[in-house]
């Protein structure tokens, strides 16, 4: 079924979603013909519908806002098992439309990039139902919807299992295979949509696939889509709006990043167990050049970070350089195994409480792997030194 999905979906990007064109003939028509009215009844009808039980159909107009509920244009109740209905739309800009049976039990959405749109219905389905005749937009955006659909699922899905292991905290083994199956739904379903955008030619098509993608892309791929749909449909009014929206909401979050960036600042003091059960402070380490690294053994990027942090440790140990590592872990066992197996040969700490550790609360991060620079005053010279940066920064610091 299409309702409750679609409409999820859609208030993703239907925000931005308003004229792009306007049509020089004027109107649209919409010609319905359906059948197995009857099984409709008996399939979404609450209790027991009666043999002269009457199905009302309506088109309605998407809303744009988030909250905004569709806008009814017309309605016609359905009188036989079977018939032709045609429905005429006055003359608007292309915009998006929904052809809703019942009490919002099933609803076809339809792009208006045609004068004449053909409807074929089989009322006795749940699903594949319909099909669209002289709207390319509209079978465009049926398939669309039917490849999200099979792709977000996964995605879904994966999201609610890890947050069900997290609640009863579950083995790391386990969160780190459900993490990757998560990555990888997530890099199917972006795949699709990239596709999808390169390929489309319908501008509409293009702000609904953008404001989905908008959940899963990263933020530089997500950017590179909008402005390569900016230049593809220039007359886009809409692709222009939510380019400046983009753009603000940017500068937004530079200012907010700026004002919480801990360059610049004195480190906070953080004192957590090591695994012997000695506490040990972030502060003890005033006099050396110190990497604070925030990871776990269960963080698949952590472990895969960690042989670079072992090779700038290791380099540069010797130059008054050390590391502090920073676990939120939740279990001593793995902490450790993951401390021999990664040769981390440098001082450890955790409270083990996950997401709860102090050093989240005190350092505010989001994300891991994390980590700071600070050098012997106890000053913050930089952050999130990955890869080649933390190589980079140490050598033009040390040597």
């Amino acid at each position: 079924m299409y309702r409750k999905f679609f409409l999820i979906i859609a208030g993703v990007a239907l925000c931005f979603v308003y004229s792009c064109k306007q049509r020089a003939k004027g109107a649209f028509h919409i010609s319905v013909t359906y059948k197995n009215a009857d099984q409709f009844n008996q399939q979404f009808q609450l209790g027991r519908p009666s043999p002269n039980s009457r199905i009302q159909l309506y088109l309605q107009e998407v809303s744009f806002g988030k909250e905004q509920a569709p806008i009814i244009l017309d309605s016609v109740r359905l009188t036989d098992n079977s018939g032709n209905i045609n429905l005429s739309l006055a003359g608007k800009p292309q915009g998006v439309y929904e052809l809703v049976f019942g009490d919002n039990a099933l609803a076809i959405p339809l792009i208006d990039d045609a004068d004449e749109i053909k409807v074929n219905v089989d009322l006795a389905k749940k699903d594949d139902f319909y099909e669209v005749t002289g709207s390319d937009a509209s079978k465009q955006l049926q398939g669309l919807i039917d490849n999200f659909g099979k792709r977000n699922f996964p995605v879904e899905k994966s999201f609610a299992d890890l947050d069900s292991l997290k609640r009863s905290n579950g083995p790391d083994s386990a969160m780190i295979q459900l993490t990757q199956a998560k990555n990888d739904a997530i890099q199917n379903l972006n795949d699709y949509l990239k596709s999808f955008l390169n390929s489309t030619s319908n501008g509409t098509l293009a702000v609904l696939a953008l404001g989905w993608s908008s959940r899963s892309l990263s933020k530089g791929e997500f950017q590179s889509q909008l402005n390569n749909q900016e230049k593809k449909f220039p007359e886009n009014s809409i692709l222009q709006n939510m380019k400046k929206s983009f753009d603000q909401q940017e500068a937004q979050m530079e200012q907010t990043q700026q004002a919480g960036n801990w360059v610049g600042k004195q480190a906070p003091d953080l004192a957590l167990p090591d695994p012997d059960g000695k506490t040990i402070a972030l502060s003890s380490f005033r006099g050396k050049w110190l990497l604070v690294d925030f990871w776990a053994s269960w963080c698949g990027p952590c472990r895969m970070e960690n042989p670079n942090v072992v090779k700038a440790f290791n380099q540069y140990k010797d130059k008054n350089f050390t590391v502090l590592g920073v676990s939120l872990d939740k279990q001593k066992d793995p902490w450790q195994e993951a401390i021999q197996q990664d040769k981390l040969a440098w001082t450890q700490i955790s409270d083990l409480k996950f997401w709860n550790s102090k050093a989240v609360e005190v350092f505010k991060f989001e994300g891991i792997p994390f980590n700071i620079l600070v050098d012997p005053q106890g000053k913050i010279i930089a952050q999130e030194l990955r890869g080649d940066d933390l190589e980079n920064k140490l050598k033009q610091l040390l040597n």
